[in-house]
């Protein structure tokens, strides 16, 4: 009996001690297998998840499943931050080393796969280790990573992408293990707060309050350019236009233009910093650059998806080793705005260039300098060379020289620079069809010494263009072919098989941002690839039937194709209209040229309804940036891409811009064929002629 008792006795002290332990250790936020050493178990049964672990993502089309043998695989079509995650306790003020083995498949863009402590619901920290990405085989991967002092809790996320840096492609995770590290490993990064712990204005920014509100004063920022630039503008443009300006005071009202136009950029750019994926590539591929050379840019590991031409990355290199002469913090507001520079003096030239162009059509001073305006204060061209940081004034001044040489028949010299182009941004090419039906029209048929000129010139146009492409190209090569970028041009378009990608266009209009490109418009019939690719043929053909109509009309006066100095600009501001209305793979930023060309349309045949339409795609389009780079932001893409305003607002936007894009249509089509039957006042349109009933009911509307 006393053994009884005194088993007893010892058996309550052991219980009473490991609770006691327990106790202490729980209070202390310590996990004891945590501590020791332990493997966590990934497999599960059919496509479920492992038990405890749950996915967090920010896109719908994602796959996460586990298999019978501890491999996790995670996949995503489209860019996405894709997270399996499991919340554990862990002790406070104690270094730990998280490891496991990491496998991917065509993993692209954004940070790729890694291992990750996302504890940024939880305190605002949140660390990776090294990432991979392309093709790999099982990687062991490690992560050092050290608690602060009241940190209890952590997340595990096995990640593919990361904030602000979202990735696509499948990644397979084996053998995690989380155990205490020694003090000769490491480093071991800190489970800091981003912004820090008591930072109230980051707390305030991620209030879902907040993110709504931003989203509204974006629409009504949109909606205030709309104001301005019609009853501002297009309504009083006679009262603008009838002022004469001496040569002095334009050139002083440009100045201001400028000094406004800069000081309104540079604000943007302190406010929103760049659009913080595509800011950190330009930098980062600038450095690489000046730093290792072009031979092997593009062939690196994890190189993979550059797929940015190689001009736009060689003038980038020059310009980063340039930069670094003078010791500057490249991601400081300064060093942002040197890199968005480039774009904001593109618009300057393009300025100039149509403010030239609108005074040799006999344009007032006045009405040459509101044009200018429009190009330098153009809502537009300002977000996206300030805020966005992106290039697409770059190219959209390539194309305007190009065109204006191809007019003035210096072919030669027009073919280099539209080569130099295309190997600016790869748009440029949809913009090549057009631009090879002029070549052809401008021929002088009737004269066989110089049709035979012509033709010559142009067969050396197009090897000028080549030979640009091919010279630009020479120092990217490496060991590839002659014409390796054509193939990362294959490689550059088949990266983002959407639908639509944040295009306010018919697609949007339809539901399909982000949706595959393969699936379908009409149900088991159509898919959006195959509907954009019979919308884009027909786009080219307008744009074919919008220069053969008007040679035709030129033959009929027995006047060359060449005299008329606007042809050129319309057929290619209609024709990229149409594409990037109704085809596929198009991003928000693709109808930006068109903004420009409409405007020199304008000022050659002077029809205020092109005017007109230029100030509507002006408006969707400014809005259509600004909501693109927004709901990119961790933040506001987990509160609001997606949801019911946006979807709201994007559906009611995107139908906006196919009626303005109708309208276009319209209107060339009213210019081409004169359907009030002045075939002899054909593209002559003074501001006093007869409108047509539609253009008369738009005008009604805005003197209401």
């Amino acid at each position: 009996m006393q053994k009884k008792i005194l088993s007893a006795i010892v058996a309550v002290l052991a219980v009473a001690v490991i609770a006691v332990a327990g106790f202490y250790f729980r209070g202390k936020g310590r996990n004891l297998a945590a501590a020791l050493g332990t493997s966590f178990d990934l497999s599960a049964s059919g496509s479920e998840l492992p038990a405890g672990w749950y996915v967090t993502s920010y896109e719908n089309e994602y796959a996460a499943f586990a298999d019978g043998d501890g491999v996790v695989t995670l996949r995503s079509d489209v860019a996405d931050d894709l997270r399996l995650c499991k919340k554990i306790t862990v002790a406070e003020g104690t270094e730990y080393v998280l490891s496991g083995f990491i496998a991917t498949e065509n993993v692209q863009s954004g940070r790729g796969a890694s291992l990750s402590i996302d504890n940024y619901s939880l305190d605002k920290s949140c660390v990776y280790s090294d990432s991979l990405s392309g093709d790999n085989g099982f990687t062991q991967t490690t992560l050092y990573f050290k608690t602060e002092p009241g940190q209890t809790e952590i997340i595990l996320a096995l990640r593919l992408g990361g904030y602000s840096e979202a990735s696509s492609g499948l990644v397979r995770f084996k053998d995690l293990s989380l155990r205490e590290g020694g003090p000769d490993e490491g480093p071991y990064q800190l489970l800091s707060p981003w912004g820090g712990a008591d930072d109230e204005d980051d707390d305030a920014f991620r209030d879902e309050e907040h993110y709504k509100s931003f989203f509204a004063i974006i629409v009504w920022a949109a909606v205030l350019s709309g104001v301005l630039l019609l009853f501002g503008v297009y309504r009083n443009r006679r009262l603008l236009t009838d002022k004469t300006l001496p040569e002095k005071t334009f050139w002083s009202g440009f100045a201001f233009i400028v000094v406004v136009g800069l000081l309104l950029r540079l604000i943007l750019c302190a406010l929103f910093k760049g659009h913080d994926t595509d800011m950190s590539c330009f930098v980062a591929w600038g450095q690489d650059i000046a730093r290792n050379g072009t031979r092997q840019f593009y062939w690196a590991a994890g190189h993979e998806w550059y797929d940015y031409p190689p001009g736009y990355m060689l003038f980038l290199g020059g310009y980063s080793a340039f930069l670094n002469l003078f010791g500057l913090d490249v991601y400081s507001v300064g060093g942002l705005f040197l890199y968005m520079l480039p774009a904001a003096a593109a618009d300057f030239i393009l300025a100039l260039l149509l403010m030239s162009f609108a005074r040799k059509q006999r344009i007032n001073n006045s009405g040459a300098l509101i044009l200018g305006g429009l190009v330098f204060l153009n809502p537009a061209l300002l977000f996206l060379s300030g805020a966005w940081g992106q290039i697409d004034s770059i190219l959209t001044l390539w194309l305007v020289v190009s065109f204006l040489l191809l007019i003035d028949g210096r072919r030669v010299l027009s073919g280099a620079v539209f080569g130099l182009a295309v190997m600016t941004k790869w748009q440029a090419l949809m913009f090549g069809p057009v631009y090879a039906f002029a070549h052809l029209f401008l021929v002088r048929w009737e004269d066989k010494g110089g049709r035979l000129a012509d033709l010559r010139d142009i067969a050396l146009g197009a090897l000028s263009a080549v030979a640009v492409m091919l010279a630009i190209s020479l120092p990217f090569k490496a060991d590839r072919g002659l014409f390796w970028f054509a193939e990362r041009f294959l490689t550059a378009s088949a990266g983002y098989d959407y639908a639509t990608v944040e295009a306010y266009n018919y697609f949007a209009f339809c539901g399909a941002n982000w949706k595959k490109a393969g699936e379908y418009i009409i149900p088991g019939l159509v898919t959006f690839r195959q509907f954009g690719t019979v919308a884009i043929c027909l786009a080219i053909l307008f744009g074919f039937m919008t220069i053969l109509r008007r040679y035709q009309a030129q033959r009929l006066q027995s006047a060359p194709l060449s005299q008329d100095r606007g042809v050129l600009f319309l057929a290619a501001a209609l024709t990229m209209a149409l594409i990037f209305t109704f085809g596929h793979y198009m991003h928000e930023r693709y109808v930006v040229p068109v903004l420009v060309m409409l405007l020199f349309a304008y000022a050659y045949y002077k029809d205020p309804r092109l005017l007109l339409v230029a100030l509507l795609f002006t408006v969707t389009t400014f809005l259509n940036e600004m909501m693109a780079q927004y709901v990119v932001s961790h933040g506001a893409m987990e509160v609001i891409r997606g949801g019911r305003e946006h979807n709201t607002v994007l559906r009611f936007w995107a139908g906006a811009e196919v009626i303005v894009c109708l309208y276009f249509g319209f209107v060339t089509a009213d210019m081409l064929h004169d359907i009030r039957g002045r075939i002899s006042q054909m593209f002559i349109r003074e501001e006093k002629k007869e409108p047509s009933k539609l253009y008369d009911f738009i005008e009604e509307g805005l003197r209401k």
